[in-house]
């Protein structure tokens, strides 16, 4: 085999589709370019070279629009002539005064501490890797970034305010504050950086790091394997 070929085979995928498992050897995408399966038709992958720096921005916007949402009050309420304003938390802390102590738990998981887990997952796991860095620990993290982004249940809560808002308008005066705009933009800049999370782009990114920098791991044995496999295709071709 000469050099030429073998490194198109490496620069090469094997990517199995999703939906008949058929295998094929999938080469770098460019931009806005999409491979679908000849057999099923669906759509093996997608050619986005800026859905690192595109999630990354989206990320940013949305942690500075969720410490917005609950430092500021999302709503008030004016009647006879007093004024009250409720924050983010306070609708998961208004459940436990009805003895909802369930409800108000998994509130609080969905709407405040699952979204701000993925946030911080994502930015630990995307700012290195912009800056051509591999994070410490990086699979675990991305791993469970991806698996909290369906828990994220922003969209459920802005509906539920929505729907108190007309509820309340006949009873009272209702006062929009800072936070329920921020809690529009945070719902709205979170949507964007779901559709332009690539997680494939984010492991070819970090496997590339990974292989032109090998002692950048916390894993040994995983330093080891990667060290393996290098001194393999290092080896003549012959052997």
């Amino acid at each position: 085999m000469s050099e030429s070929n073998s490194n198109i085979h490496d620069s090469v995928e094997l990517l199995a589709c999703h939906d008949c498992d058929f295998l094929y050897r999938l080469p770098p995408l460019k931009e806005r370019e999409l491979a679908r399966c000849d057999r099923c038709g669906s759509i093996l992958a997608k050619g986005d070279g800026n859905s690192i720096d595109n999630t990354l921005a989206y990320t940013l916007a949305a942690s500075i629009f969720f410490i917005i949402a609950n430092v500021y009050p999302i709503l008030g309420l004016r009647a006879a002539g007093q004024e009250q304003f409720y924050t983010l938390i306070y609708g998961a802390m208004v459940l436990t005064k009805f003895d909802l102590w369930a409800v108000g738990f998994v509130v609080f998981l969905t709407t405040i501490f699952f979204p701000l887990l993925c946030m911080i997952g994502l930015l630990y796991v995307l700012i290195p890797l912009r800056t051509d860095r591999r994070p410490r620990y990086f699979i675990p993290i991305f791993k469970f970034s991806l698996a909290l982004l369906p828990w994220g249940m922003v969209g459920v809560y802005m509906l539920g305010v929505l729907v108190a808002i007309v509820k309340l308008a006949d009873l009272a005066t209702v006062i929009p504050g800072w936070g329920l705009y921020a809690l529009v933009s945070l719902l709205l800049v979170t949507v964007a950086a779901t559709a332009t999370l690539n997680p494939r782009i984010v492991w070819e990114k970090a496997d590339s790091l990974l292989k032109s920098n090998p002692d950048n791991v916390s894993d040994n044995s995983q330093k080891e394997s990667i060290l393996d496999s290098n001194n393999k295709k290092s080896l003549p071709e012959s052997l």
